[in-house]
C-alpha cells in the first residue's frame, strides 16, 4: 500500500520587513496554521495594561466600573514593558505594584 502524504508544507513570501514591521503573505496551510501564527505574533509583542482605575468624578451615564473594565481592554504599547516586573514578584518593591519597576501611571483629564 503506497502511503499518501496529507501534509501540507506553508508558503510564506515576505514582501516588506524592517525591525518593527513585516509584511507577508502565507499560503499553502490551513486556517489553524495561520491563526496559530498570529496569536504567537500578538503574544510577542510587549504590550501593559490598565490594572488599577481611581475615578474622582463621573458624570457619564457609565459606572465606574464598567469604565475601568473597558480601560483594562486597551493593549497599551511601552518601551519600558520587556524591563518591567511583576508587582507579585515584589524584590524591587513591596508587592503592592506602586514603584517604577513595576508600573506606569497615566493620568487622564477631560
Amino acid at each position: 500500500m503506497d502511503s499518501v502524504s496529507y501534509q501540507r508544507f506553508p508558503r510564506i513570501k515576505i514582501h516588506e520587513a524592517n525591525p518593527d514591521f513585516m509584511k507577508f503573505e502565507l499560503r499553502d496551510t490551513d486556517s489553524s496554521i495561520a491563526n496559530a501564527l498570529r496569536h504567537i505574533m500578538i503574544v510577542e509583542v510587549p504590550t501593559i495594561a490598565v490594572d488599577l482605575v481611581e475615578i474622582k468624578v463621573n458624570s457619564s451615564v457609565l459606572n465606574d466600573e464598567f469604565i475601568s473594565h473597558r480601560l483594562g481592554l486597551i493593549p497599551l504599547t511601552s518601551e519600558r514593558a520587556m524591563s518591567m516586573r511583576f508587582s507579585r514578584d515584589g524584590d524591587a518593591c513591596d508587592g503592592d505594584g506602586q514603584c517604577e519597576y513595576c508600573s506606569v501611571e497615566f493620568h487622564l483629564s477631560v
